[in-house]
């Protein structure tokens, strides 16, 4: 057994004829190396916090090796720079063929189907849904090719079967939040708390407050305003052709504007968007395509802020978050009130800082984005449709609601198939297509039947399962009476999970649902909707783009006045029946003159 010092001597021994090796001899350490790292450091454990790090030393050690052989070991500096380049390159091409062969023969996934390339990088799903950032339609096809359970990257499967919703989800799951919601780190939010202890302390520390029934009363006076103030902008338009994918965006935007700063974006008053959206829809393009890939997304860390969307979006919420804390506390609560009253949530103030910022920033975006989206694809399907409208309008006249003066929150809450067109709205067209990521238990798990690997990230997306032919009997059909008087077509209730379900359930949901509720009915009361001439509805359907929320391709529509659309009618029934008098007359006298 040899003593420390002699180890020592070795190893000095072996530096300093390193500089006479053959460079075939120096690329052997950094083969060795590169098969220890894979084996014993980025096979275990997480490490998308840590992608910043890895990178910059991957960047910095060349460097200081080839100034450490030049300066203690008398390397020339061409031998220097050749010894770094071999060690270097042996090191990444051992590390990365250790990767490709346990990724291909040894993987816990490798007898699950998928693409071939997609065993060995998850940037081959980048490559694919780039170009339109489309990762939900992108899932559905694979999912089309090969079935229910596809590995669609090294470590992720995805997952479509309706069983495996509820016992993924449910309350008291084995299933954890996977790291992908550390993508945005240091930056956290509600949304993004992986610990299931620490989210249900910060739920009950101003979130549950904030959504209380009696708190969604206090927010009902402004979500009826900007709907009015929707429809007046509308009326200002009647007749005419309209983008209804912007208008239903600034709508959703200045309402939560309003309820997470205290004040409204304007986006509804001015008819253009707020330089806030296109920051956040710059952000969402960026980190969108970014999605299967979060380390990436921790990458951009490193990427200055003028070049930045995601931090131009994280430095516009700050400055909005730091405006509200410092201004005048608005004279009705908001759901921002309830967050501050809570009081500090960690130690750090300025985690505490970064929370809250994560936390406006995720009522932004989920709220505007999700009730936008989803109005825009249910008045698609309302124009598309006509006879769902009037029954919208029928069942609002059952319930003595004939005009904006009838129209309150609460009046809205019991109507069936107003529910029923949201909810089919909801089913076909998710606000979150792609779904949310989990890890399995480290145990594995059988579900249903069917055996996960332990320690693999799944994802289940909403886009798909939603569509499952074993859930909805004609699945790809818009039929709100599927949730009404035709329960026969749904086959898994389990399988609509729109807001998800579980302790991790989106906690806004009555709130979308009120909003929601509030304009379809305002707008079905003082509008006729159609689509405009040539409008088929493909940019919507096909070119929305998967932002991990959807953000909507163009939609034109018509809203025409009701009070106008029934003069109309009656103008033209008038004028067939003169023409029919007049048409009799002329029968009679040519009768007389025979």
């Amino acid at each position: 057994m040899p003593t420390l010092n002699e180890v020592k001597f070795r190893i000095g021994l072996a530096l300093l004829t390193a500089k006479d090796a053959p460079l075939r001899e120096i690329a052997v350490p950094g083969i060795i190396l590169g098969l220890l790292s894979h084996w014993l450091v980025f096979i275990r454990g997480e490490h998308l916090k840590a992608a910043p790090q890895y990178f910059l030393v991957s960047l910095t050690t060349p460097c200081a090796i080839a100034i450490t052989l030049v300066r203690f070991l008398r390397f020339s500096g061409r031998r220097a720079l050749a010894a770094t380049a071999v060690g270097w390159i042996s090191y990444f091409t051992a590390l990365y063929a250790s990767m490709m062969v346990y990724r291909s023969m040894f993987h816990p996934l490798r007898h699950f189907p998928g693409p071939f390339w997609a065993k060995f990088s998850q940037f081959w799903g980048v490559l694919k849904t780039a170009p339109k950032t489309d990762n939900f339609r992108h899932l559905d096809r694979l999912h089309a090719q090969y079935g229910e359970y596809v590995r669609v990257g090294p470590n992720l499967l995805s997952v479509s079967d309706p069983d495996l919703v509820e016992p993924i989800h449910n309350t008291h799951t084995k299933f954890t939040k996977a790291e992908w919601y550390d993508a945005g780190h240091p930056t956290t939010s509600l949304h993004q708390m992986r610990d299931r202890a620490e989210h249900d302390k910060r739920r009950r520390a101003g979130w549950d407050k904030a959504f209380t029934t009696k708190s969604l009363r206090a927010y009902d006076s402004r979500v009826v305003k900007y709907a009015d103030l929707l429809i007046g902008q509308l009326r200002k338009r009647s007749g005419q052709v309209v983008n209804a994918t912007d208008w239903f965006l600034w709508y959703g935007f200045d309402v939560m504007g309003d309820l997470a700063f205290g004040r409204s974006f304007d986006n509804l008053a001015k008819a253009r968007s707020h330089l806030y959206i296109e920051i956040m829809h710059a952000a969402g393009a960026s980190g969108g395509s970014l999605t299967s890939v979060p380390w990436a997304i921790q990458l951009s860390t490193l990427v200055p802020s003028a070049l930045n969307p995601l931090a131009k979006l994280s430095i516009f919420a700050e400055k909005a978050m730091r405006d509200r804390r410092s201004g005048t506390a608005p004279a009705e609560p908001d759901v921002m009130s309830h967050l501050l009253d809570a009081g500090a949530f960690y130690p750090s103030p300025r985690r505490n800082d970064l929370l809250l910022v994560g936390d406006a920033r995720l009522l932004i975006v989920a709220g505007s984005d999700t009730t936008a989206s989803t109005l825009v694809y249910a008045f698609y399907n309302l124009a598309a449709n006509p006879g769902f409208a009037e029954q919208v309008r029928a069942e609002l006249a059952e319930h003595g609601i004939h005009g904006d003066e009838d129209v309150s929150v609460t009046a809205l809450q019991n109507l069936p198939f107003m529910n029923a067109v949201i909810n089919e709205t909801l089913r076909l067209h998710p606000p979150v297509p792609g779904g949310v990521y989990r890890h399995t238990p480290k145990e594995g798990v059988v579900v249903n039947g069917h055996k996960l690997p332990g320690g693999v990230k799944i994802v289940g997306p909403h886009h798909t399962i939603q569509r499952s032919p074993k859930a909805f009997v004609e699945p790809l059909k818009f039929i709100p009476e599927r949730w009404t008087t035709r329960p026969e077509l749904v086959l898994n209730k389990n399988a609509w999970f729109p807001f998800s379900i579980g302790k991790f359930s989106c906690i806004g949901k009555q709130l979308a649902l009120n909003e929601l509720r509030t304009v379809i009915s305002k707008v079905l009361l003082n509008f006729d909707v159609r689509l405009a001439p040539g409008e088929t509805g493909r940019d919507l359907l096909e070119e929305s783009k998967d932002m991990f929320t959807l953000i909507n391709g163009k939609l034109e529509l018509v809203f025409t006045e009701r009070v106008r659309a029934v003069q109309a009618a009656v103008e033209e029934a008038a004028t067939e029946f003169v023409d029919a008098e007049e048409g009799d007359v002329k029968v009679s006298t040519s009768a007389a003159a025979a």
